[in-house]
């Protein structure tokens, strides 16, 4: 059991409180956080268990250098002996080789979620956290119309769901077929006339519309470096020509220059974002990324910013912080005999609770049973 920093002369957590406390958490916005595993609950290839084995069989080293045959020797060694794949690729510094890498984990990721895509689009399958994003969008206040919407995940599930559950979006690019960054134009494109009264007199104004602000910080399959800029094409994604080059940040030290050279497209938008934002909602999120969360925690630890997590499985890292962030709250697979079930807690109570009979952590019943979605 978790040793939480709470008060002693508080009571203890009941099922009631609890699940009424996460409902009045959604009464203000939150910046949404979504993990890899919200797009493992609709297929576990998308962890990293599975981009393991498959950098193993197809990332073959250059023969004729000996550095990229000893860095990828140690990888293997390291992944085959429990080592995670963050770890694991700390030790790779030979550009050719990380350039093979996230070669290997586009066609992959690729492959899967082309998969999913067009059976999204058939209308065959549905993001399991579909409804949930469509609640949020569509009860945004008039004046404040944008959920801010952050993940490291490649794929572009999110994507297609929001076309699919007819959601405005944006991730910041704008144009055509081949796009480019400019929050500028997409602002623009997101206004639409609504009537306002104004002196008494009745006028037309141009007002946002509800819609997601997607920061994809580590790239995305859509991201492309073209001719020395950060473009979005579509239809590269899953099948990109040789002369353009994937922007995405794999995991492994070189990821923070990557980040550092990306900097203004990936991080900047969603660095402002989080500055301005108080409530934070996690969504199979692992926090095991330390350069996502440094600020992050900043905010829960010592500006008390309100928190929720919905995972599936806990971990020491999130253990961890509830003991130091006091506005914390979290639903997650339950620890004891009843597999199936969930835990609930926060660091201002003793003693996390379990309901046996209720799986919380699965985000569809979560969505049906705090919101009613």
């Amino acid at each position: 059991m978790v040793a939480n920093n709470y008060n002693e002369d508080s009571p203890s957590l009941t099922e009631e409180h609890a699940i009424k406390a996460i409902q009045d958490f959604f009464y203000d916005k939150p910046f949404v956080i979504v993990g890899s595993g919200m797009s493992c609950a609709l297929d576990p290839r998308f962890g990293m268990p599975a981009l393991e084995e498959e950098l193993i069989q197809r990332v073959l080293p250059d023969p004729q250098e000996p550095e990229q045959l000893q860095q990828w020797t140690r990888v293997c060694e390291s992944l085959n002996n429990g080592t995670g794949l963050e770890r694991a690729l700390d030790s790779l510094t030979d550009s050719a080789l990380l350039q093979k890498v996230t070669c290997s984990t586009g066609q992959f990721v690729s492959s899967i979620d082309q998969e999913w895509a067009l059976q999204i689009a058939k209308g065959e399958a549905t993001w399991p956290a579909a409804t949930l994003f469509k609640l949020l969008v569509d009860t945004l206040p008039e004046g404040d119309p944008i959920l801010h919407v952050l993940t490291p995940n490649y794929d572009t599930l999110i994507e297609h769901t929001c076309d699919t559950s007819v959601i405005p979006y944006t991730n910041g690019f704008y144009g055509g077929i081949l796009r480019r960054m400019n929050w500028r134009a997409v602002d623009q494109s997101l206004r639409e006339p609504k009537k306002a009264i104004r002196r008494k007199r009745l006028t037309a104004e141009q007002r946002l519309r509800k819609h997601i602000r997607l920061y994809k910080v580590h790239g995305s399959l859509s991201y492309f470096l073209h001719k020395d800029s950060v473009i979005e094409n579509n239809a590269w994604m899953w099948t990109p020509p040789r002369f353009a080059t994937r922007v995405m940040v794999t995991p492994g030290l070189s990821k923070y220059r990557k980040l550092q050279h990306y900097r203004r497209e990936l991080l900047k938008p969603a660095d402002e974002a989080i500055e301005r934002a108080n409530r934070f909602l996690f969504l199979g999120y692992g926090f095991n990324d330390t350069h996502l969360e440094t600020y992050i925690r900043e905010k829960l630890i010592h500006q008390g910013c309100g928190a929720l997590v919905v995972t599936r499985d806990s971990s020491p890292q999130l253990e961890s912080l509830l003991n130091e962030a006091r506005n914390l709250w979290f639903v997650c697979k339950s620890q004891s005999i009843v597999a199936e079930g969930t835990r609930i807690g926060n660091s201002k109570y003793p003693e996390s609770i379990e309901l046996p009979t209720k799986r919380l952590w699965d985000i569809r019943e979560f969505t049906s049973t705090i919101l009613g979605g």
